[in-house]
């Protein structure tokens, strides 16, 4: 296995579950949590990744 950080299941668990908090906010009409966890996501793949993700139109 490889140093590269992609490689490793815990990454791609914080992956899920941001996506998982950002889902969960939009259903519950909470734009907060919504808007922190997409916040968290994009820093988290430009760090962990190192890939942008476009912000939504």
């Amino acid at each position: 296995m490889t140093d590269d950080p992609t490689d490793r299941c815990e990454v791609y668990e914080t992956c899920e579950a941001l996506k998982t908090l950002e889902t969960k906010g939009r259903e519950s009409r909470d734009q907060s949590m919504e808007v922190d966890a997409r916040v968290r996501y994009r820093r988290h793949m430009r760090e962990a990744h190192r890939r942008e993700v476009p912000l939504p139109s």
